[in-house]
Formats: C-alpha cells, sequence, structure tokens
C-alpha cells in the first residue's frame, strides 16, 4: 500500500494501481498504517526552517499556548508541529480518499470512474479479470452491482475489450447511443460524444449490438456503424479487424478513413485543433498503417499521397488544397 501511495503522489501510478489504492483504502487497518509511515517520514526527516520564519512560528504559538518553552537544543514548541503532522495524516487519508473517487456522481454511490487525459492510454484489470484498453479522452465507469447478475460497464470514448467467458454474467457496454453485449470475446467499441456515429469492431467471438430501434449479432473481422443522426447501422467485413486497435501499440491504422475523421482523431490524441480551408477536404479518405504516430510525421505521409497542404499556427493546423 505505502508503494502505491508514494507512486499516487509522484503521479507515477496506473489507472489500475490507483483503482488498487481506492480498494485498499477502505480497510480498517489503512489509517494505522498510514500513521506509522508518516511518523517514521517525519523521524528521518531533516526539519529545519530559516531563522525568520522559525521565529514567527514560535511567536505565533506562544501567543496561542503561553506554556509553550524554548530552552532546550529541542523546544518544546517544535513539539506542537509534530501533533499538527500526526492531525494532517487522518485528513491526508480522507483527502486522498476523495481524490482517487472524486469521480462518484454523488456520496453514496460506489462508483468507479477512469478517465484518460488527451493522449494517453489506460489498460485496467476489471474486478471478473476482464481486460480493457481505454484510449485517448476516454472516460469508463462501473458500480458495485458489477458481477453480480451481469458485467455492466458504461463507456464514452474508444476502448478495446478482452472479456472473460462467463455464460450466467452476460457483459454489457452501454454508451448514450447503443449497447454492445457479449459472454467471452475480444472486440472495439469507438463512442465519442462528439462523433456523429458509434464504430463497433469484432476480432473474436460474438456480440450483439442494440440500439432503441435495432439488433444487430456480429461475426468476426465485421464492423458495424450506428449513425446517431439517422438511427441506422451499416455493416462491413475487414480484411484484418486487428488492424482497428493498432493505437493500443502506438500505431496508426486506416483503412479508407475520411480525413475529416482523421483530423478528429489527431485533435484527441495531441491535443490540437484542425481546421480546413474548405468543406470539400473533409472527405478525402486516406489508407495506411503509420507505425511512427508522431504528430509531424503523420500530417507528411498524408500531405503525401493527397492533394492537401498543411500550416501549423499558435497549436492550430490549417488544412488546404495543394497547388
Amino acid at each position: 500500500m505505502i508503494v502505491l501511495i508514494e507512486k499516487f503522489f509522484r503521479k507515477e501510478a496506473s489507472a489500475e494501481e490507483i483503482i488498487r489504492l481506492k480498494k485498499l483504502f477502505v480497510q480498517a487497518e489503512a489509517k494505522d498504517i498510514l500513521s506509522d509511515f508518516y511518523e517514521k517520514k517525519w523521524e528521518a526527516s531533516d526539519f529545519s526552517l530559516e531563522k525568520e520564519v522559525e521565529e514567527r512560528i514560535r511567536m505565533k504559538l506562544q501567543e496561542q499556548i503561553p506554556d509553550c518553552s524554548t530552552s532546550g537544543k529541542f523546544p518544546v514548541w517544535r513539539k506542537w508541529l509534530r501533533i499538527a503532522a500526526s492531525i494532517l495524516i487522518p485528513v491526508l487519508c480522507v483527502g486522498l480518499g476523495y481524490y482517487i473517487s472524486e469521480n462518484r456522481s454523488r456520496p453514496g454511490d460506489d462508483k468507479m470512474t477512469v478517465r484518460v487525459e488527451v493522449g494517453q492510454k489506460a489498460n485496467i484489470q476489471l474486478p471478473d479479470g476482464s481486460n480493457v484498453w481505454l484510449n485517448s479522452a476516454g472516460l469508463l465507469t462501473y458500480d458495485n452491482t458489477y458481477n453480480k447478475k451481469e458485467r455492466t460497464v458504461y463507456l464514452e470514448g474508444e476502448a478495446y475489450f478482452e472479456v472473460n467467458k462467463d455464460k450466467a454474467r452476460p457483459f454489457i457496454v452501454k454508451t448514450n447511443d447503443i449497447s454492445v453485449e457479449a459472454l467471452g470475446t475480444k472486440f472495439d467499441v469507438k463512442a465519442y460524444p462528439d462523433d456523429n456515429y458509434v464504430m463497433a469492431t469484432l476480432m473474436e467471438g460474438s456480440i450483439r449490438v442494440n440500439s432503441a430501434s435495432h439488433s444487430d449479432v456480429m461475426e468476426p473481422n465485421e464492423k458495424l456503424k450506428f449513425t446517431k443522426s439517422d438511427g441506422q447501422f451499416t455493416k462491413s467485413v475487414l480484411l484484418d479487424a486487428d488492424k482497428n486497435i493498432s493505437w493500443i501499440n502506438n500505431q496508426l491504422s486506416f483503412e479508407q478513413e475520411r480525413l475529416e475523421d482523421i483530423a478528429k482523431l489527431l485533435e484527441r490524441m495531441y491535443s490540437i485543433k484542425i481546421r480546413f480551408a474548405s468543406e470539400n477536404l473533409k472527405d478525402i479518405r486516406f489508407s495506411g498503417t503509420l507505425k511512427d504516430n508522431n504528430l509531424e510525421n503523420v500530417l507528411q505521409l498524408i500531405t503525401l499521397v493527397s492533394p492537401i497542404r498543411y500550416s501549423l499556427k499558435n497549436d492550430v493546423i490549417l488544412i488546404y488544397q495543394s497547388k
């Protein structure tokens, strides 16, 4: 637990480690472990202050505590700082617990939320052992009913799932527009709120995709696109569905992808803005796999095979027609 706490405060803890730390935090012995740890840290520390600061603290304590002595090599007033530190330890416990679970929707909810910042990815192991890879600017949520009668998670963004088989407890991914149900399989769901579509791609097994008015069962190497504006499903067969999850290995793979959709992906990855000089440029399509997804390399490669050029100013990229 102590190792996880130190990694947390150094901002080195992974999403999975933060989840583990939250679970440890509710245990009864957590406060005693932390108290012992920080007492040892305090004893080992070299407590020293600038003379001016030390004198101000001493005067303030004497105002509040008249009996506070300043004689001896280790004045009594300094012990009050140790007392203050002991008070801060349980406060720190409460603060850390709140920080880890700050995404709870209401007090009393036992809801776990994993949020991935722009340009980052996270690998999460769910309570049943199923694994999830969450892509840039993604959000995954589940609550304490997970793995009881069913295994339900809520997704905003893109995630790849490797689900452990359990016929008694179906695995369900819910987005704002569709739900994807699986018993044991490998699949990808892309459901960013600002996209006009939700995409499901199946690598292995079988999944059922449901909307308010449609339902469709998918087979491996199939991709299903749900268009939000008209509520329609469009299914296509892929030669290699694994290319759709190349982002897990820091690669980018496109198969006749519209330039507007590629631009949205780059905006999420690099926290930039991409603008088009004309609307017709958005419909240019690009296919290829980029093993080095450095932003400049991606843009240069696209301009080599497409009739476009780009300029960069103040984190805004302008794409325009090449002459």
